[in-house]
C-alpha cells in the first residue's frame, strides 16, 4: 500500500509539473506589448500611424470699411467683405504635443469704392495659396481641452478685377505675397476625435496691399480632427 502511495505522489507531481511548464509557455508566447494612445506621450512608437494625423479646416467671413489707397481712384472711402477657407492635414512629430503640416488658402475679396467721381467701381481680388505651420500644445485648461501656439508661412497669389456695372473695366497681373502668422489658439478635443477650434495670428510680414489679409490681426475659428 505504502508503495503504491509513493507512485501515486510521484505521478501527481509530474503532472503538476508538466502543467506548469504549459502555462509558463501559454504565457510566454501570449505576453505581447499593449499600444495605448497617450497624448502626452514624448518618447512613443517613431512608426508611421493613421492615429498621429490631424485633419482641420478653418473658415474667414469678414468685412469692415475704411480709407484705402487704390493705384487708380487714389485715396478712397472703401468698404471690404472676405470669404475662404483654410483646410490642412498634419502629423504628430517627435510628441503628441507637436504637429506639422501643410495646408491649402482660398479667399475672395469684395471692394466697394466710393471715389469723388460718384461711381462705385468693385474690385474683386480672388486669392490662392499654400501655408506650412506648426503647432505645439502648451497646456491643458481642462481634459481634452488645451491652449496652443502656432507659427504658419504662407505664400499667396491674387488677382484684381475692376469692375464697374457688373462689366470688367480693368484687369491687373496676378500678385504674389508671403504671409508669417504667429498666435494662439484653443482647442476643444486634444485627443482622438472631433473638436472646435479658435485662433488669433498676428501678420507680422503683412503689407499695405491685400493679399490675402484684411488687417494684420487675423482671427479664425473652425474644426480638427485629432488635435
Amino acid at each position: 500500500m505504502t508503495q503504491i502511495s509513493k507512485w501515486c505522489c510521484l505521478c501527481l507531481l509530474a503532472v503538476l509539473a508538466m502543467t506548469s511548464t504549459a502555462f509558463a509557455q501559454e504565457d510566454k508566447t501570449d505576453d505581447e506589448p499593449v499600444v495605448v494612445y497617450d497624448p502626452d506621450d514624448v518618447g512613443g512608437d517613431r512608426r508611421f500611424s493613421t492615429s498621429k494625423l490631424v485633419i482641420g479646416g478653418f473658415g474667414t467671413l469678414r468685412g469692415g470699411g475704411g480709407v484705402i489707397n487704390d493705384p487708380f481712384f487714389g485715396t478712397v472711402q472703401a468698404n471690404q467683405f472676405v470669404y475662404g477657407g483654410t483646410p490642412f492635414v498634419g502629423y504628430r512629430v517627435v510628441s503628441d504635443r507637436w504637429i506639422v503640416g501643410v495646408g491649402f488658402n482660398f479667399f475672395q475679396q469684395s471692394t466697394v469704392l466710393n471715389p469723388p467721381t460718384g461711381e462705385t467701381p468693385v474690385i474683386i481680388n480672388n486669392v490662392f495659396g499654400g501655408r506650412l505651420l506648426s503647432r505645439f500644445l502648451l497646456f491643458h485648461v481642462g481634459d481634452p481641452a488645451g491652449i496652443y501656439a502656432q507659427a504658419e508661412l504662407g505664400r499667396n497669389r491674387g488677382k484684381d478685377k475692376y469692375r464697374l456695372d457688373g462689366e470688367i473695366i480693368f484687369e491687373q497681373d496676378p500678385v504674389t505675397q508671403s504671409s508669417f502668422l504667429l498666435g494662439l489658439g484653443y482647442t476643444s478635443n486634444h485627443y482622438q476625435g472631433f473638436g472646435y477650434n479658435i485662433e488669433v495670428f498676428y501678420d507680422v510680414a503683412n503689407r499695405d496691399q491685400f493679399v490675402p489679409f484684411l488687417s494684420q490681426l487675423v482671427p479664425r475659428a473652425g474644426i480638427t480632427w485629432g488635435f
